[in-house]
């Protein structure tokens, strides 16, 4: 289908009716590569048989260059193709040539084209003119200066830029032209209805716009990915406009290598050059790294935009995954190195920063010289302060290829090669870690190079860590005789030491004596200070040793000091988190952690990205906003896969905190899943297993799930870790004894945590043992225990925790047939509602009577983070605003409505509103 050529076929019609009138003309068509050129002849074609002309054709190749009259003989074979003993195709070994059989046949040529136009007027096609063979060029030049006398229009098509369309012959027979068309790229339109043509539905605008940026409206370009995107089901939806871009379709590679294997040394040179250096190498140093001089350089350039494949002096054009693919053929091994080392020296020569110079050594494979070691690590460190560690990982580990096997210098790039990775790669970061420290020289280089990775971190390595940072510190010698600095790296190394030793009972008791040690108000001015007294305080909220008041004090007065940045996940400072959750005082760390997510920077530091993902997960949690808290753990895991392979053990611990306290069974069978193939400390195994003795429903697993968390219990006890908040293990046993009919069992169990929650002095704590109390409690006393439950938890930030105390208490008046049940069910939903928490509302609203709506019902079928998503969709909010509010990419919103259209069974955003109404929008329609 011609699109957007009417000209070009009204010129056409013209020259047809006057070679119809005996006025001959020659019409040349010239343009880029793939702008329609043979398409325009093949439709001169078409338009000359209808009008009675007698059509002669010849397709010109660049390998039949060499044959004589191959190109003469192409036009007057059909017309004689009686005769095959006078004419036969060239071949090379043939030695009389086209004009040899016509001679033996006394017929010239030109006699024969005047001889034919006189019978029928002619209508002569040659399609890329610029490889006819030279005697067939001379041919055309002389009937082109004699056309105008006779009923016989010529039309060639040129391809610009091609070094053949330079030739004297060639160019002389385009200055002849009656008449020039020059196809224009196609419009916006044109491309939309291509789109549909070929994909067989309307498009979306950010497809169609997709599609002619990437092919620049080049019609060959346009259609090669169109058929490409066919073959591959693709639709022309707005989520698939980003794959246009990289598309490298098969033949259109193939076209683009024919074009480019037969163009001069320097155009694929440059071509080649520029492919190679990428989008960001300016004209200049492509040039100079092809190795062209400056005219050399500016008729190469001229050479590729004729052909379409050039948009500027150092840039390719359109279809630029196809054109990268050809050109990829084009070039060895060899040739690649070569560009990237003579780009590199002709940066470093010039004084370039040495993140530009690093982007082209790092592709040398061959040893590379001290100068370019010292550029890979500056570049390293370059890319590290802008936010890309993984490029600053790439130069690090290229320079380790071309370090001493044992030397000071391998353990330095393996340092740094640890804090790059720590941001997306925490095992192999470790790793790296435990190599290089065995190497370092000093005892101040082994302690910076253990800094630089968190204690939890730490924790995983294989090596002996705690040995090796104890004879660290020793080799310090006394604190007070330390500089400042080396003071700092002797504190790091105790809260990594007693980190590493929390699973030890005599070193968690030993770190919580360390904490009375310092005093009611212990020293937090520096960072390794306050460091320290993080993991001091962790050690103290599990073992419950000091009050949820006082550590929550001490906690909170170390976030004030602390400057909220991302880069404290690297530390121990996530440990807060845990503590002043456990605490029941979140209020601080929700401020803080939104603080350091408003001053996040770079994007590049997964792993900081799904710590601060947890951590806010957490936080969310412990207020009882339970859908936010999945949401945002739902974005850690989609960081990583399954999130916790960027983070840590305090990661998988509050995804397993999670899901027992949503019920999510999805989560649930996740964390499970995952649980099993780590190597877990004692807090994450304790969580685990007490999540994988509350998922049981089969009443015959009861017997097992609670031995399971009693056999989990005797070992947390063992341990020393006591604190009801963090790990309610009793609780859940005696529920599962309850179920069983062991009814002294329960209560003993229960009895247990309510003290010792009132000992830790959380009201969280507190009123979830009171209300797991009443629920075990016969009728009547469990009235107390709830009223008393109420009481706490209006002191408490986890509001949740007091709707389903509100809940059972509802539910208990009304199994009573007392009055007041319907104030406390009706509490329950406002809270619930408030928190978002829809399933606790539709479970209230089944006790009042209610029964949930179809729209609640469809809105179940979506996962938490969808729901969220969808409800600000809903409100009108762009995927950019989207991304922003629920703390996501871009993608992942595109991804979310994906599936939520798809699950309501709707097209878009306008059907949201009917499908998916709020609570409070169902009671007032």
């Amino acid at each position: 289908m011609l699109l957007e050529r009417e000209d070009e076929l009204d010129v056409v019609d013209e020259a047809v009716v006057d070679t119809c009138a005996g006025a001959g003309s020659l019409l040349v068509i010239t343009g880029p590569l793939g702008i329609g050129k043979s398409e325009l002849l093949d439709a001169c074609a078409q338009r000359g048989r209808g009008n009675g002309l007698r059509v002669l054709r010849a397709d010109c190749a660049s390998h039949e260059r060499e044959f004589e009259f191959a190109v003469v003989r192409q036009l007057l074979e059909p017309p004689f193709g009686a005769e095959p003993s006078a004419v036969q195709r060239p071949r090379k070994d043939h030695r009389a040539s086209a004009e040899d059989g016509l001679r033996s046949r006394q017929r010239d040529p030109h006699r024969l084209i005047a001889e034919m136009s006189g019978e029928q007027p002619l209508l002569i096609l040659v399609d890329d003119l610029q490889w006819a063979d030279a005697a067939s060029l001379t041919f055309l030049g002389r009937l082109a200066r004699e056309v105008a006398g006779l009923p016989v229009t010529i039309a060639v098509t040129v391809l610009d830029g091609d070094p053949g369309a330079e030739l004297a012959p060639v160019r002389e027979i385009a200055d002849a032209a009656t008449r020039v068309l020059r196809p224009a790229h196609l419009s916006a339109a044109a491309v939309r209805t291509l789109v549909r043509g070929e994909l067989g539905e309307r498009a979306d605008e950010a497809f169609v716009t997709a599609c002619r940026g990437s092919s620049a409206g080049n019609p060959l370009f346009l259609m090669s990915m169109l058929f490409e995107l066919k073959g591959a089901g693709r639709r022309p939806i707005g989520s698939e406009a980003e794959a246009v871009w990289s598309l490298r379709p098969s033949g259109l590679r193939e076209r683009l290598f024919s074009c480019l294997s037969v163009q001069s040394p320097a155009v694929r040179g440059l071509v080649r050059t520029a492919a190679v250096l990428g989008e960001s190498a300016d004209a200049e140093l492509v040039g100079r790294v092809a190795g062209l001089d400056e005219s050399q350089h500016a008729e190469a350039v001229r050479s590729l935009c004729g052909l379409g494949l050039h948009t500027s002096e150092s840039r390719l054009g359109p279809a630029r995954s196809a054109v990268h693919a050809a050109v990829a053929e084009l070039t060895t091994a060899g040739e690649l190195e070569g560009i990237h080392l003579r780009a590199a020296r002709a940066l470093y020569g010039q004084g370039h920063p040495a993140r530009d110079v690093a982007r082209y050594l790092v592709e040398v494979p061959a040893p590379l010289d001290a100068w370019a070691i010292r550029v890979l690590r500056s570049g390293a460190e370059a890319e590290l302060a802008r936010g890309a560690p993984e490029t600053a990982a790439s130069y690090l580990r290229r320079a380790l290829l071309d370090s001493s096997p044992d030397g000071p210098d391998r353990a330095g790039l393996l340092v740094e090669l640890a804090a790059a990775e720590r941001a997306f790669d925490s095992p192999a970061s470790v790793r790296h870690v435990s190599q290089a420290v065995p190497m370092l020289a000093t005892t101040r280089e082994r302690a910076a190079a253990m800094a630089r990775l968190s204690p939890m971190m730490l924790a995983t390595s294989p090596a002996p860590v705690t040995d090796l940072i104890r004879g660290v510190v020793r080799e310090f010698g006394p604190p007070q005789e330390l500089s400042w600095t080396d003071r700092e790296l002797v504190l790091r190394m105790e809260a990594r030491r007693r980190y590493l030793t929390i699973e030890d009972p005599m070193g968690l008791a030993d770190s919580v004596r360390r904490l009375h040690a310092l005093g009611p108000n212990p020293p937090m001015d520096s960072p390794a200070e306050r460091e320290l007294l993080a993991v001091l305080l962790y050690a103290a909220t599990i073992t419950a040793e000091v009050g949820a008041s006082e550590v929550a004090r001490l906690a909170n007065r170390v976030l004030e000091r602390e400057p909220a940045r991302s880069n404290h996940v690297h530390t121990g400072l996530p440990l807060l988190v845990n503590v002043l959750v456990g605490a029941d005082s979140p209020e601080n760390p929700a401020a803080w952690l939104e603080r350091v997510r408003g001053h996040q920077q770079h994007q590049g530091d997964v792993v900081a990205r799904t710590l601060l993902c947890t951590e806010t997960g957490l936080v969310r949690m412990s207020t009882g906003k339970l859908d936010q808290a999945l949401s945002v753990t739902r974005e850690a895991i989609g960081l990583g896969g399954l999130g916790w392979e960027h983070g840590n053990s305090a990661t998988l611990l509050a995804v397993a905190f999670l899901a027992l306290e949503t019920e999510d069974r999805e989560l649930t069978e996740r964390v499970l899943e995952r649980g099993a193939a780590t190597g877990n400390n004692m807090c994450v195994t304790a969580a685990l297993r007490l999540l994988k003795g509350s998922a049981v429903s089969d009443r015959s697993e009861l017997g097992p799930a609670l031995q399971r968390i009693l056999d989990l219990g005797q070992q947390l006890d063992r341990w020393g870790v006591r604190n009801p908040a963090l790990c309610p293990w009793r609780g859940r046993a005696a529920m599962l004894q309850h179920r069983l009919g062991h009814a002294a069992e329960a209560q003993q169990l229960i009895e247990q945590e309510y003290e010792l929650a009132t000992s830790w002095g959380a009201p969280a704590a507190i009123g979830r043992a009171l209300r797991t109390y009443a629920a075990l409690s016969e009728e009547g006393e469990d009235f107390s225990l709830l009223k008393e439950a109420i009481k706490v938890l209006n002191g408490s930030a986890n509001r949740i925790e007091l709707a389903r105390a509100h809940l059972l208490f509802g539910r208990r008046l009304r199994a009573a047939g007392k009055p007041g049940a319907e104030t406390h069910l009706r509490e329950a939903r406002g809270i619930a509602g408030e928190c978002g928490v829809q399933q606790l509302v539709d479970r209230v609203d089944g006790e009042l009577g209610r029964h949930p709506s179809a729209a609640s019902a469809r809105g179940a079928l979506l996962t938490p983070s969808e729901y969220q998503v969808a409800l600000l969709a809903r409100s009108g909010s762009t995927n950019q605003e989207i991304a922003w509010q629920a703390q996501v990419t871009s993608r992942m919103v595109e991804k979310h409505l994906t599936k939520i259209y798809r699950k309501l069974g709707i097209r878009g955003r306008a059907e949201l509103a009917d499908a998916l109404r709020l609570p409070q929008d169902q009671a007032s329609a």
